[in-house]
């Protein structure tokens, strides 16, 4: 009873009036991007329009209702777990999904990680790869003289999981061009919720997540397969410039 007497209070100060406004704004803006993205869920909710089961919550039962489906069928929202206790409104967070490799120590990251960044001159010294991985290259050539699209081109001659080496460098290089999978702690953003910002980062998850499949294809068997971290070194030798 409380909030929905709250809800119909009359702002009797200037500051106020712009708060009530501007949450009148959010929360039609909200509703409307329910009811243009989850028309069926919108259509078949129990929950009335006016319901607030968290009075101290910036946002009614449906506005938590509608971030939840995006949630779980769009992309994934950062303070998803404290939304209810939210006093305020909040935008899209673009944020980091895992630990950037550089705030880790090295010998507590994934075996592939260190195989991956090894390569890319990052990782162990040539002398250290017997101990680590099991062989030791003629040579390794440097990241700054590897063409690329040359790399691509190696890579798509071989069968799947080799065929993703490009996509588990570039996503371990942060240079995908996705969003998602670009994003650090220091240039993490926020996005406005509108309809073009929220299709914009489902379709950038979708391919974010497809990216990632293929790389753990890759890490699994660099980790299991001596064969295989030999072959990966030998197509990044190949797409050197030397």
């Amino acid at each position: 009873m409380l909030a929905n007497i709250q809800s119909f209070k009359i702002p009797i100060t200037c500051l106020t009036a712009i708060i009530y406004l501007e949450n009148l704004s959010e929360r039609v803006n909200f509703l409307s991007l329910y009811q243009k993205i989850f028309p069926e869920q919108w259509l078949e909710s129990t929950i009335t329009i006016d319901k607030q089961s968290h009075p101290t919550s910036a946002y009614i039962d449906r506005e938590i209702e509608f971030i939840q489906l995006v949630n779980d069928h769009l992309f994934p929202i950062e303070y998803i777990d404290e939304i209810e206790s939210s006093s305020e409104y909040n935008s899209i967070p673009v944020s980091p999904q895992r630990v950037e490799w550089w705030y880790e120590d090295f010998e507590e990251l994934e075996y592939s990680e260190k195989f991956l960044l090894s390569l890319m001159g990052q990782g162990y010294n040539i002398s250290q790869w017997e101990l680590n991985f099991g062989f030791t290259p003629d040579y390794i050539a440097l990241a700054e003289g590897i063409y690329f699209n040359k790399l691509v081109k190696l890579c798509r001659r071989y069968k799947s999981p080799l065929h993703y080496l490009d996509t588990a460098i570039r996503i371990i290089d942060y240079s995908t061009e996705n969003i998602w999978l670009d994003v650090t702690c220091e240039t993490s953003d926020w996005l406005e919720w509108t309809y073009e910002n929220i299709m914009f980062l489902n379709q950038k998850w979708k391919e974010a997540v497809s990216m990632m499949e293929k790389s753990n294809k890759l890490t699994h068997f660099l980790e299991t397969s001596l064969p295989a971290r030999k072959a990966a070194v030998k197509i990044w030798n190949q797409a050197s410039k030397a």
